[in-house]
């Protein structure tokens, strides 16, 4: 099921993989008239400001490919989350819980970028990946443009004791070490795209 989150509400399309989604790929004619209708239907559903979730059952990954790429920049972006002694490391950012992460940026892959992102949110060391995760997808206005985020994740280990210390010049202003007693506070409290992609994956590795 891939999910575009904007704020409180999705979009859903429930037979496709988001993971999966192959921008690269050369449209096909029989995909075009599916994408056109679903470029007329973005620009509405980004608009309305109904919380409720919006499902497409009938469109194909190529057609969604396209209306993507026709409707939003992309700026794909990646993080971490560190798991250490039966806890994840979370941060604050501008009074809401999340997980670090940043932007990708040229020539580096999704994995150097998760590394690099985490290391200088949490100045946390030595850090290592342990495997990937499903990615988040959101989408947000900027200067009048609408932009399509993909951040990729992925579970991290250290072998250094965590002393984590906060990037304040991104926003961040406190780092959190989540384990059950607070697990369920971070997933009420940060972002929606976080606690229903991600949260089944969070309570499995505090609870191992």
């Amino acid at each position: 099921m891939y999910k575009i989150f904007q704020e409180n509400k999705a979009l859903v399309f429930p037979k496709i993989e988001g993971d999966l989604l192959k921008f690269d790929a050369i449209p096909q004619e029989s995909d075009k008239y599916d994408a056109e209708l679903l470029c007329d239907f973005l620009p509405e559903w980004l608009d309305d400001r109904d919380p409720g979730d919006t499902f497409i059952h009938e469109v194909g990954e190529n057609a969604v490919v396209i209306a993507l790429k026709e409707t939003f920049k992309m700026a794909p972006a990646a993080g971490g989350i560190v798991l250490k002694d039966g806890k994840f490391v979370s941060i604050v950012r501008h009074g809401i819980p999340d997980l670090p992460k940043g932007h990708i940026e040229k020539g580096e892959t999704p994995e150097t970028a998760a590394l690099r992102e985490v290391e200088e949110e949490t100045a946390i060391s030595n850090l290592q990946i342990v495997n990937a995760l499903p990615s988040t997808w959101h989408c947000y206005l900027e200067h009048n443009v609408w932009v399509l985020k993909r951040t990729y994740w992925y579970l991290m280990s250290t072998t250094e004791t965590v002393q984590p210390k906060p990037q304040t010049e991104e926003g961040i202003t406190e780092i959190k070490l989540i384990g059950n007693e607070e697990i369920e506070d971070f997933l009420k409290n940060t972002f929606r795209s976080i606690s229903e992609i991600l949260g089944k994956e969070l309570h499995q590795m505090i609870t191992k």
